[in-house]
């Protein structure tokens, strides 16, 4: 059986991932197809090959009737009606793990740059600030530091032992109480109250849409620091910025955001933010171990054998 796999994200995906894509079946790109050949795709597409923001509601579904599986090249999945392709019995794959290191080492980065001030402090030497015998003002220093992380899953622990090496005072709000030693907050209020930085890891739902909100800024306060390396729409853009407008917090690092790839301007040159166009799993070995095991679900879905990383609550072969 041949199998047509059509790429329906407008994303760039590795060079190897789509060579080797290409050799499991008949291979096209969304954006490479007219009316008509997209007409014909909507009929006979087995396999989409998509990425994390990649939205796949019901009317998409409703257009893809051969449909039998969905690879994502990411580890969320927000974008996909999860429930709906259960309802069709559809395979959906993900690339969990394999960017919990990046991602955490993205959050530790940006957290060290934002309190430390390292993209200020390199303007302050091309200003020549530094020559003219102007003081860098004083950073904020992580020994000690108490750092809340909202979501303890995969890439929340991971952040959570790089931040051990710092001598961060460390917490966690989550659902239920993890196996770990950290110190445990049911509210996320209250952490945030409790915290000098608060690091965002949870995933997007309907329920976290919007959760950082100006109530949550206001409890951080004005010496505290806000890192975002989940998802955008946890964040209330305009909430954020006021906050920064009125010294509400101290400062911000990101690298998502609720609209991207368009970032407000309004967040620009601003010497208490650092932002980053959505890399924290960006390096040349973390993209190849997403390819391969993007490859290794399609392969494990064309054998007829249950998916190695599949979404939760997804169907086995």
């Amino acid at each position: 059986m041949t199998y047509h796999i059509l790429k329906y994200t407008d994303s760039s995906l590795p060079d190897y991932l789509i060579n080797e894509v290409k050799k499991r079946g008949e291979y096209s790109e969304k954006k490479d197809l007219n009316a008509d050949e997209l007409k014909k795709a909507y009929e006979k597409t087995d396999i989409l090959l998509v990425s994390g923001g990649t939205k796949i509601t019901k009317e998409v579904y409703e257009k893809f009737k051969n449909v039998k599986m969905i690879a994502d090249f990411g580890v969320g999945y927000d974008g996909i009606d999860v429930n709906e392709a259960i309802k069709r019995n559809i395979f959906i794959s993900h690339t969990p793990n394999v960017l919990n290191d990046d991602v955490a080492n993205t959050a530790v980065a940006l957290l060290i740059n934002v309190t430390r001030q390292m993209i200020e402090a390199h303007k302050f030497i091309e200003r020549k600030d530094w020559e003219k015998g102007s003081v860098m003002p004083l950073g904020v220093s992580l020994t000690g530091l108490k750092v809340g992380i909202a979501g303890l899953g995969r890439i929340g622990k991971a952040i959570a032992a790089r931040l051990e090496a710092f001598k961060c005072d460390i917490a966690y709000f989550a659902h239920s109480k993890k196996d770990v030693s950290y110190k445990f907050f049911t509210s996320l209020k209250d952490m945030t109250s409790w915290c000098d930085a608060l690091i965002i890891a949870m995933p997007s739902t309907k329920e976290t849409f919007h959760c950082i909100n100006e109530e949550i800024l206001e409890k951080l306060g004005p010496d505290g620091f806000l890192v975002n390396i989940a998802r955008g729409a946890l964040v209330d853009t305009d909430a954020l910025i006021k906050a920064l407008d009125n010294k509400t917090i101290a400062g911000a690092g990101l690298d998502v955001f609720e609209h991207e790839p368009t970032v407000p301007q309004a967040l620009f040159n601003r010497p208490n933010v650092v932002l980053t166009p959505h890399i924290g799993s960006a390096t040349t070995y973390t993209r190849m171990e997403m390819a391969k095991l993007v490859l290794a679900n399609i392969d494990a879905f064309i054998a007829g054998k249950n998916l190695v990383t599949k979404v939760p609550g997804t169907r086995d072969a």
